[in-house]
């Protein structure tokens, strides 16, 4: 489930202000004796609406927020995203400005900010926020007290905790809260590592001082809020519509006498998985009737999320369990939230403008209209460059013993092929523990293809040859995220993971070429360089590339693949994120105005499965977020 809790801390003393009070310097306090928050002495509630920065583009940071402060909002929730920011092990870090620019940001536009740091953020994001080299450092555990893990964040905190410290309301910045670590109860009863909650807790107070509200976050479960909490820490709930607040705020009564009550993570609607059925729709009315329902009881409530944005490139995650009940999360993150992911109001958002109106008064000004959006023609690909003919281009190879896999290259995301020289007369090729989606092919011909989502192990019969004649095998694996949630985050390795048979016997020798593709950008160079083959040619894997003139003024638009197999599109080298049509529920990607060029813009997809005998796409004006 989504974990967006805010939980708000209180390490002072637990006697409370007086209301009358008018404090020196910001404050913002539990007050335990009359469960409620005291911000500079003064009563407070929190109607928030979570947005993150890392799934927005930047130059539309400031509508959506306003849009936000329009329905009633006067805080602002996000996570921090470490793999985001520490991409590689190395040290350096990217991007940290979209943090503290976020941040300043929401002070602009007079809105407080809860703030949930991790590391672990879950968030429907690639490993849960974690970085991917975490899997490289030998004996590691996730969300444990065990010295790999820590030290890392210890080094991490080190560099970002500082940034975001000016920024406490103490110090005359936004942040009212901060939260500790994410829905720990969920992680399992069997570990409850109070050590590790209390280490993450102790790096906060290093940075970021004693006297800052701090909070832990758990379904209404009694077993998870037991786990999940710590000592003199403010809890608070996550729970959606379908749950009556009365009763939620009932169980949390039974592990916390007093305090203000909070649901830090109240889902506005729900995210998709790769062959879920439909597209999430959750009721507006019902949203809006508990919303009502909270703040009469006067909670404080973070709409999670009130945007939900996109996850670009190859940053959706995944569910794990054992390892093998593994279902991947679609590129929207559409979220069936109050604003689409174009920034656009939904009847969602009206009906909780409706019930906020009732307890507060809404800032003056119209809410804007939708954005325009583009539509185009058929758009021809007119360039094709076939992978197998090119990967001197795409990769750098080698030989090697199975297993290996991407983490090995230091690489996070993407694909890793391997190649073999064999017998054109083997009957089967059976793969172990494949992460997560292998395509099979013989001399360039698909023969099979293994799921991660169906099953992880699975053999595929081969078609018969002449014995003696040597044919290339080919086994393409594609990472489609690793796991944010679920017990199996230790073993999101990539790749074939444990071993390759043929004919029912283990394939060990040093003779595979292993070729690790990030597929990062598509660039020029590259296209110049590759070998096209004659017209009319529709192998995939391929790339498909053409360019095209900007559309008039820049508008947001999606890109409709329907007729393609699966892959990826990418725009000006920005990874639009994975399409399959076939399989959905999201058909459409989202495709920023911002992304465009004024002038010529170079499109191109990488195709894994099939290509479609016209080999054009179209941009079109609605999104097709249920097929």
């Amino acid at each position: 489930m989504k974990m967006l809790f805010v939980i708000l801390l209180f390490f002072c003393p637990a006697s409370s202000s007086s209301p009358s009070s008018s404090p020196s310097s910001p404050s913002f306090t539990v007050d335990w004796d009359n469960d409620r928050f005291l911000k500079d002495g003064q009563q407070f509630q929190f109607y928030s609406g979570g947005m993150h920065y890392f799934r927005v583009p930047r130059a539309y940071w400031r509508d959506r927020l306003s849009k936000m402060k329009l329905a009633g909002m006067n805080t602002l929730q996000t996570y921090l995203a470490w793999n985001s920011h520490q991409p590689q092990e190395d040290g350096n870090t990217v991007g940290l400005e979209d943090v503290t620019d976020y941040l300043a940001l929401a002070q602009e536009m007079g809105l407080n900010v809860v703030l949930r740091p991790g590391p672990y953020i879950c968030a429907e994001w690639e490993f849960g926020g974690l970085p991917y080299w975490l899997l490289n450092k030998p004996g590691i555990e996730f969300r444990v007290y065990n010295e790999p893990y820590v030290a890392a964040i210890a080094d991490w905190f080190a560099v970002v905790l500082p940034k975001v410290a000016p920024f406490l309301y103490k110090n005359g910045g936004p942040i009212i809260a901060v939260q500790v670590e994410n829905e720990y109860g969920a992680f399992g009863p069997h570990v409850c590592d109070h050590k590790y909650l209390q280490f993450i807790l102790d790096q906060y107070k290093q940075y970021l001082g004693d006297d800052v509200v701090y909070y832990t976050v758990d379904n209404t479960n009694v077993v998870r809020l037991a786990c999940g909490a710590l000592p003199g820490l403010l809890k608070t709930l996550d729970f959606g519509s379908n749950k009556i607040p009365h009763f939620q705020f009932e169980m949390l009564r039974r592990f916390q006498a007093h305090g203000p009550l909070v649901n830090t993570e109240f889902w506005s609607g729900w995210f998709d998985e790769w062959g879920d059925r439909m597209h999430a729709n959750v009721s507006a009315s019902l949203v809006a009737e508990r919303l009502d329902q909270m703040i009469a009881l006067n909670a404080s409530v973070n709409l999670y999320m009130f945007e939900g944005g996109t996850n670009f490139g190859y940053t959706s995650g995944a569910m794990s369990k054992d390892g093998y009940a593994y279902n991947a999360r679609v590129t929207s993150y559409d979220y069936d939230s109050p604003l689409t992911e174009a920034g656009d109001t939904t009847p969602k958002y009206w009906a909780i403008r409706k019930v906020m109106q009732k307890y507060v008064t809404l800032p003056p000004g119209p809410v804007p209209p939708h954005s325009p959006k583009w539509s185009s023609g058929e758009i021809a690909l007119n360039t094709v460059v076939p992978l197998l003919d090119n990967l001197d281009v795409f990769s750098k190879c080698r030989a090697g013993r199975l297993p290996v896999t991407m983490e090995q290259f230091n690489q996070s995301a993407g694909f890793i092929l391997y190649q073999l020289e064999w017998d054109s007369g083997a009957s089967t090729i059976s793969l172990y523990n494949v992460h997560d989606r292998a395509a099979v092919f013989l001399d360039k011909v698909r023969v099979g293809t293994i799921d991660r989502r169906e099953a992880a192990n699975g053999t595929i019969t081969l078609p018969q040859g002449r014995r003696g004649d040597k044919v290339t095998i080919s086994i393409l694996v594609e990472n489609m995220g690793r796991a944010n949630h679920g017990s199996f985050m230790g073993g999101e390795y990539k790749g074939i993971t444990k071993m390759v048979l043929i004919d029912g016997v283990v394939v060990n020798s040093e003779n595979w070429t292993i070729c690790p593709l990030p597929i990062e950008q598509i660039n020029e160079v590259q296209m110049s360089s590759a070998r096209t083959p004659a017209a009319g040619y529709s192998f995939a894997p391929a790339f498909y590339c053409t360019t095209f003139p900007s559309p008039p003024s820049p508008q947001d638009t999606f890109l409709d693949p329907q007729g393609w197999g699966k892959g990826l599109a990418f725009l000006n080298n920005r990874n639009l994120g994975r399409y399959w049509p076939s399989v959905g529920p999201q058909v459409t990607l989202y495709t920023p105005g911002v992304f465009f060029n004024k002038g010529d813009n170079q499109f191109c997809m990488f195709e894994i499965d099939s290509a479609p005998e016209t080999q054009s796409v179209k941009f079109v004006s609605k999104p097709i977020l249920g097929k």
